[in-house]
């Protein structure tokens, strides 16, 4: 008979299946609506992916208990003062009922989170890379047929969590390069980027345990992602990747040429691959998809969208300095006008919408968690953590929607359960 912590580890692994899909039921009670508009970052959302980590919490309790009765006094006093810091920020909030509800999503990732960090070196690592790469392979093959195709595939697509889409969808994600528009794919993502974020992610993990899966398989599921990556168009992701794998390549090189005395065989071999790469960068310059950003202008719609945003977030910090507008808040307190409606979505950097909504007491504790993830991380692991803070710095999807809000903690936890057990 199977143990309840064997129990938990299956629906985590299924948890990290289904993490790609937003398959769920929405309720829209009174709060949910801003402005009269229905705002799904406010929507009370059954997922699928709630009731998986319902069921590991569940089966996972016992041990979750435990770990935080062996926990220092003063930890928990921590958490507690957070906790205590963000029921005030709601209590005197505009919108009481969205910041309660906002505070149960926090006590739910919470005990995912310490179930994650105390059993993660436990997790078979080939399961998990497995998964991960059968997560990359579906989400690419289906970018690539929304883009053959125009829109959504539709049919039982909508089961994965494919919405309905087209070019011609109102507020959809095209990319106008050299005055033509492109659609950029989904997946079964919210968003373009928020694909682009999952697969820099997936990938990250997959090159920290890079050893439990044979180099080919490795190899494949790197080119595959990033090839899908490429598709969405999603720039600063396409810039933090490539910059990546560039370094990788350096370092890689450097390593070889070392090892092999620097033969003068293998310096010819390295300056013509250099200068084959340089060749390659400048033939490039006039394809379509650099074009994607060496046509980024500054008064394109996105980029005046997030000025706005950001210039609300710091107003309601100094409004609100210590605790911000309260958790779940942000929409209620933009100062929209009639032209600017379509501009009630979070702003698009993770430490500004922890600091308008949380205030300075609420930024501190997400610093200091990141700070703590940073010196338990090895070179691998880095990838993951400086992955989240540039891609932080430009969207928001690791805090307001579910699969983002997924992804976080496997980091932050995973990072965790470095220290957890030495």
């Amino acid at each position: 008979m199977l143990s309840q912590d064997s129990v938990a580890k299956f629906f985590f692994y299924l948890l990290i299946l289904f993490l790609p899909t937003q398959f769920g039921k929405h309720f829209w009670p009174q709060f949910s609506f801003i402005q009269g508009l229905r705002l799904d970052y406010l929507s009370p959302t059954i997922y699928l992916t709630d009731i998986l980590i319902l069921l590991i919490i569940f089966f996972s309790l016992k041990k979750i208990l435990i770990f935080l009765k062996t926990q220092n006094k003063k930890n928990i006093y921590l958490i507690l003062l957070f906790f205590l810091s963000l029921f005030v920020g709601v209590a005197t909030s505009k919108n009481q009922q969205a910041g309660f509800y906002g505070i149960i999503k926090v006590i739910e990732y919470i005990l995912l989170g310490i179930f994650v960090a105390t059993s993660f070196k436990e997790i078979n690592k080939k399961y998990f890379m497995y998964i991960l790469i059968s997560g990359i392979v579906f989400e690419s093959i289906l970018s690539i047929l929304q883009i053959l195709n125009n829109g959504s595939l539709n049919g039982l697509f909508y089961y994965f969590g494919e919405r309905y889409f087209t070019s011609q969808t109102p507020g959809i994600a095209n990319a106008s390069i050299s005055g033509q528009l492109f659609l950029r794919p989904y997946g079964t993502f919210p968003h373009p980027n928020v694909l682009a974020g999952y697969l820099i992610i997936a990938m990250g993990f997959i090159l920290k345990f890079k050893n439990t899966i044979s180099k080919r398989l490795l190899f494949l599921s790197i080119l595959i992602g990033t090839t899908s990556l490429a598709l969405t168009l999603s720039r600063i992701a396409i810039l933090f990747w490539f910059t990546y794998l560039f370094f990788l390549f350096c370092i890689s090189l450097r390593e070889k040429y070392k090892k092999r005395n620097s033969s003068k065989k293998n310096t010819i071999t390295i300056t013509i691959i250099i200068l084959s790469s340089a060749l390659m960068f400048i033939f490039s310059l006039q394809m379509p998809f650099v074009q994607r950003f060496t046509q980024t202008k500054f008064s394109e719609e996105s980029v005046v969208q997030r000025e706005y945003l950001i210039n609300q977030s710091w107003g309601m910090f100094i409004k609100n300095p210590m605790l911000g507008v309260g958790i779940n808040n942000f929409y209620n307190n933009l100062e929209n006008s009639k032209e600017k409606s379509l501009f009630i979505q979070p702003v698009h950097n993770i430490f500004l919408f922890v600091l308008s909504q949380a205030g300075l007491i609420g930024l501190i504790y997400f610093l200091f968690v990141l700070y703590k993830n940073l010196k338990n991380v090895n070179k691998s692991g880095f990838l993951l953590i400086s992955a989240l803070i540039v891609l932080g710095m430009f969207d928001h999807y690791f805090l307001t929607i579910q699969q983002g809000q997924i992804m976080i903690l496997l980091i932050f936890s995973q990072a965790f359960s470095v220290k957890i057990n030495k």
